[in-house]
């Protein structure tokens, strides 16, 4: 790793003293150089791009039509479709690296390329040791899921193609031995950098080593091979707040990635300390550290788009598995699963929302799925749009849902709907039956989250404490507020141009329509019964495979019980307030 400048001197009381000029010539030459290498840029704010006509009707006639237009394109080309390789045939033989591959999309991407591609070379992942495991010891550990089931009942060899070079991605070369780069370059020829730091409250020197230098180094690497695609793993909310809606290509940022990684390397421990403390003011309008500098790793895959064959994919919020390999299959709390993990338990009872939100959300396998159809296009070497602007520099593919307002999916749909399912499936363990409040007043709400949850946390513990038991609730609670506040900047609805993706499963090879086709979800996003059963294997996933519970009828049978408890809490609290009042007025 690059050394830093020299430490800061701390005064007296210990704390570090600010050192504004440095601060501030660092900022002004970063704004200033991406400026200059994006003459375009404006000094007003961004204005937002005019929005697109939102298709109205019948949710489920919008979905038929949108498949049925890309099924009918795909009919009537499939004389030329036939004629590229499909997606087998371009891996065919074919070493492939992956960064992040310990990680949800990771995994799941590593275990489609190896079991619908049954020809591909080595898949080398890059793996730093952890909590004194070895990379090999992790790797066991990781494919040792029941995600790789199918591929170890199908193919029992194919996991031995699953090669680990110990790294780090936050350093310099990757932390890769000069013989393992070697390696690299002499034999892989398509690179997934899927690796990144996901958390919102990262220091911003961490998270700009983290998601743009290493998407540097891993530039630098693929310029000594001999490259068919370079696919860089982005999200769509890199500009979220910058245009809507949202279309795909690369926007300029108000920071220059050159310049960011070079403050990250060169300065003193006192001007990052000062860069935390005004990182608001470099990010602009920004919300946090993870989509800042995912926004400028962007640029760097942009800046060698005429070099190097590059392509952008953008997932949207990604939630459990829709079919492949296994429906519901999840393996983190981020995002969708927490939320439904928290609400199943009963944590989550009330929420602030002043205006519906419509959450776009992909599932992992689709996800993956449009990945893996990236680099086979990018591998390809032509271009998914037709714009002149846009082909000078990478493609982008936005593997998001069609059209927010038009799928109809609220956030009470998707982060609770485990209150629809508690007849069919619950979590076990709960602190009460799942049920939420929507509060649309923040004075309400606020009223609300005490009652529910500050004050019910403080009287399960209290009767924690009276029995001899550890109280945990208040800080469950906790956890889960913060979790909520970080996520708060999201819960909006957005807009997601689709045109790329839409192109790519209109070309899909006739041979690859049933590994890599998505248009059946669709289907099931359009019947009320369908999105129920996938919504119930969402659930499903996150208790089974992410929290490691059985789902059980009992857990279904213990539902009536918490409901009587709750009423007998809402009846002790309300005697004691007429109580208090009784007295008080008495």
């Amino acid at each position: 790793m690059a050394q830093r400048g020299p430490s800061s001197v701390r005064p007296e009381n210990g704390q570090p003293t600010l050192t504004p000029p440095t601060f501030a010539t660092y900022y002004e030459n970063a704004v200033v150089t991406a400026r200059t290498r994006n003459p375009s840029r404006r000094d007003e704010p961004f204005q937002k791009l005019p929005e697109g006509p939102l298709i109205g009707g019948d949710v489920a006639k919008h979905l038929h039509r949108l498949r049925d237009e890309i099924y009918e394109n795909r009919r009537k080309t499939a004389e030329e479709r036939s004629k590229r390789p499909s997606v087998a045939d371009f891996y065919k033989g074919r070493h492939v690296l992956v960064t992040g591959g310990s990680g949800f999309l990771g995994r799941m991407l590593i275990e489609q390329l190896l079991r619908t591609c049954r020809d591909i070379g080595n898949i080398y992942i890059v793996l730093r040791a952890k909590k004194g495991e070895s990379p090999e010891r992790r790797l066991q550990a990781l494919v040792s899921v029941q995600l790789f089931d199918r591929l170890r009942a199908e193919q029992p060899d194919a996991l031995s193609k699953i090669i680990v070079l110990p790294g780090d991605i936050t350093a310099l070369g990757l932390g890769l031995s000069r013989q393992h780069q070697d390696l690299v370059r002499r034999e892989v020829s398509v690179v997934y950098h899927v690796a990144a730091s996901v958390r919102f409250d990262d220091p911003i020197q961490k998270a700009i080593l983290t998601n743009v230098r290493s998407t540097r180094e891993v530039v630098e690497l693929a310029r000594g091979m001999r490259i068919a695609a370079l696919v860089h793993v982005s999200t769509a909310y890199t500009n979220m707040d910058q245009y809507d809606p949202v279309l795909e290509k690369v926007y300029p940022t108000e920071v220059d990635w050159r310049s960011a990684i070079r403050m990250a390397e060169e300065m003193s421990s006192a001007d990052l300390w000062a860069m935390d403390c005004l990182g608001h003011k470099l990010r602009g309008f920004h919300v946090n550290t993870y989509t800042f500098t995912k926004a400028m790793a962007e640029k760097v895959i942009d800046d060698v788009a005429e070099e190097l064959p590059v392509i952008i994919v953008r997932p949207s919020i990604v939630i459990p598995a829709y079919k492949d390999p296994i429906p519901g299959w999840i393996d983190n709390l981020n995002g969708m699963g927490g939320m439904w993990a928290a609400g199943g338990k009963g944590l989550i009872r009330v929420l602030y929302e002043p205006n519906p939100v419509i959450f776009n959300t992909v599932p992992a396998d689709l996800a993956v799925k449009n990945t893996i159809l990236a680099s086979w296009v990018c591998g390809q070497n032509f271009s998914l749009s037709a714009e002149e602007s846009v082909r000078r520099g990478a493609n982008v593919v936005n593997a998001t849902t069609p059209g927010d307002q038009r799928l109809g999916v609220t956030h009470k749909d998707m982060a609770f709907g485990v209150e629809n399912l508690s007849n069919r499936i619950a979590f076990p363990g709960c602190v009460r039956d799942p049920k939420t409040v929507q509060a649309k007043n923040y004075v309400l709400y606020t009223m609300l989250h005490w009652y529910h949850h500050i004050l019910f946390s403080i009287v399960l513990d209290t009767a924690a404490r009276l029995t001899g038991r550890k109280p945990r609730l208040l800080m469950y609670q906790r956890n889960v507020m913060v979790g909520l506040q970080a996520t708060e900047p999201f819960m909006k609805t957005f807009n997601f141009g689709m045109e790329n993706q839409n192109y790519l499963q209109t070309i899909i090879h006739p041979k690859d329509e049933e590994a890599y086709s998505t248009l059946d979800f669709y289907g099931a996003r359009a019947s009320k019964e369908t999105l129920m059963d996938w919504a119930y294997n969402c659930v499903r996933g996150v208790m089974v495979y992410t929290l490691k519970e059985e789902v059980k009828p009992e857990n279904v049978d213990q539902i009536p019980k918490l409901k009587m408890l709750m009423k007998l809490y809402h009846g002790t609290i309300a005697a004691l307030v007429a109580m208090a009042v009784y007295v008080m007025v008495g």
